[in-house]
């Protein structure tokens, strides 16, 4: 039972079962006004600890880019899509971090000890308007990830659940007047139409950053790089690889065209007259340069496109990384834009520590991503032609490693990449591949690699990619 002073009139304390707004009649000396039971509180409070911790735990992750916790890249159920898109931010700003302070001022306000009853009524103002506010955007930002984005993220349901809840308590409870409650509901729905037309109204944020080298970068002192310690050497593939002796000749991708105009020349002489049919010309390979002075030649890595093409860049990739995924999208996209004009050297960087030491930790969407970047190269290293198709098989399927390698096995002769598999020459081509990636300055990828300058992140729109190829041509 509350306690009340009948000599001062307007007094009220807090009872021990009941913890609100207690008003007493100036005349009778009655209470009047509404009360809090102290379960709708403990449940308001646990709601605002729950969307704090997990708001926090988002806002870590993307501080220190690290994958989110059980949370893999599924076709329904995907933090990472959702995680980032462009609805993610507000103002370049992680969405979790206005969360994390509706929640704290929330639960500050919940706890705090009141006895004066104007300052206890803007403490419940407060509360309800952070509580409207909370479930309005627990609303907005659920409808997004089902109609928009056509993800989930299971962290941000429970966050936005528990905004729910919070602000369907606080209405059930209306600790203040019906005319404050009016005020209240306005103010929150206010604040959250301000969120929305800043998201809507501003520009999508960039996915990717850029980095420019207008000097050669600083060689690394590992001893695994020491024959790249002059840029104007050649970034050289593994010396485990004699591509001119093992089968997998220079001449390998375009043997299928000599071979069908030899045979169109047996059926009519005349056919000659296109080319020389008995021998195959060789075909043209380019040298490029990446990071301000690493060059690597188009005939010496994974590549997708004419080894000739006027222009070439490098992208590396991880095939079981969702960032890497929307990346490749835009690239086929670009790709028809420029048709033979592009091509892309492909270097699959394994975000697995079992073949990269940069990794710290595996997560586990990326358990099996060094068996797939080596079955890769094992195509490539077999059957230049169907690299491609493998190449956009692995990233559009996003297959397990035995499917993938069934599949590999329809593509290509089964005994020879059976064979090239069991030799290290897979291995130590994406060894190098992560030293080149180390050169790079590890982190993020994926990563695009033009001759002085390199994007590090998503590029989720063909545009994007289509303006940045034209830029740095």
């Amino acid at each position: 039972m509350s306690t009340v002073d009948l000599h001062r009139p307007g007094s009220y304390s807090l009872s021990k079962k009941h913890w609100g707004r207690f008003t007493v009649h100036p005349c009778t000396g009655r209470e009047e006004g509404q009360r809090v039971p102290a379960v709708a509180r403990w449940v308001m409070l646990v709601c605002s600890s729950v969307a704090l911790l997990t708001s926090g735990y988002l806002v870590w992750s993307a501080v220190t880019m690290s994958p989110v916790a059980g949370c893999g890249g599924g076709s329904l159920f995907s933090c990472d899509h959702v995680l980032h898109s462009r609805w993610s931010k507000v103002l370049s700003i992680p969405i979790s971090v206005p969360a994390i302070l509706t929640h704290m001022t929330v639960i500050g306000l919940l706890i705090a000890r009141v006895e004066n009853r104007r300052i206890d009524d803007l403490r419940w103002t407060g509360i309800g308007i952070a509580s409207i506010a909370a479930g309005g955007a627990a609303v907005w930002f659920i409808g997004l990830q089902i109609f928009a984005l056509g993800h989930l993220c299971p962290y941000c349901l429970v966050a936005h659940v528990a905004g729910l809840l919070l602000a369907t308590t606080y209405l059930l409870v209306r600790p203040v007047s019906p005319r404050s409650m009016t005020r209240i509901v306005g103010c929150g729905i206010g604040m959250l139409a301000i969120l929305i037309a800043m998201q809507v109204g501003a520009d999508a944020p960039p996915t990717f950053e850029t980095i420019e080298y207008p000097t050669t970068p600083a060689v690394s002192g590992d001893d695994d790089e020491a024959v790249d310690a002059s840029d104007e050497m050649l970034f050289a593939p593994p010396s485990s690889a004699n591509l001119e002796s093992s089968g997998f000749d220079r001449l390998a991708a375009y043997q299928s065209v000599n071979l069908a105009r030899f045979a169109l020349a047996l059926v009519d002489p005349s056919m000659a007259m296109l080319g020389d049919v008995g021998a195959a010309s060789e075909p043209n390979f380019r040298t490029i340069q990446v990071l301000g002075g690493v060059k690597l030649s188009t005939k010496d890595w994974p590549l997708i496109g004419n080894p000739d093409a006027e222009t070439v860049f490098v992208e590396m990739f991880d095939y079981t990384c969702p960032h890497c995924q929307r990346t490749h999208a835009s690239l086929n996209a670009a790709r028809e834009h420029f048709g033979e004009k592009l091509a892309v050297i492909t270097l699959p960087v394994p975000l697995d520590r079992k073949c990269n030491s940069t990794v710290q930790t595996t997560h586990s969407s990326h358990a099996e991503s060094c068996d797939l970047s080596k079955l890769a190269v094992a195509v490539w290293l077999t059957d230049r032609t169907q690299f491609e198709a493998f190449h956009d098989y692995l990233f559009e399927s996003k297959p397990t490693y035995a499917q993938a390698r069934r599949h590999a096995s329809s593509l290509v002769n089964e005994q020879k990449i059976a064979e090239v598999l069991n030799g290290s020459v897979p291995h130590d081509y994406i060894q190098r591949h992560v030293q080149l990636y180390k050169r790079a300055g590890s982190g993020k990828i994926p990563k695009i690699m033009f001759p002085k300058v390199t994007t590090v992140g998503a590029v989720d729109s063909p545009q994007s990619m289509i303006d940045l190829i034209i830029r740095n041509q």
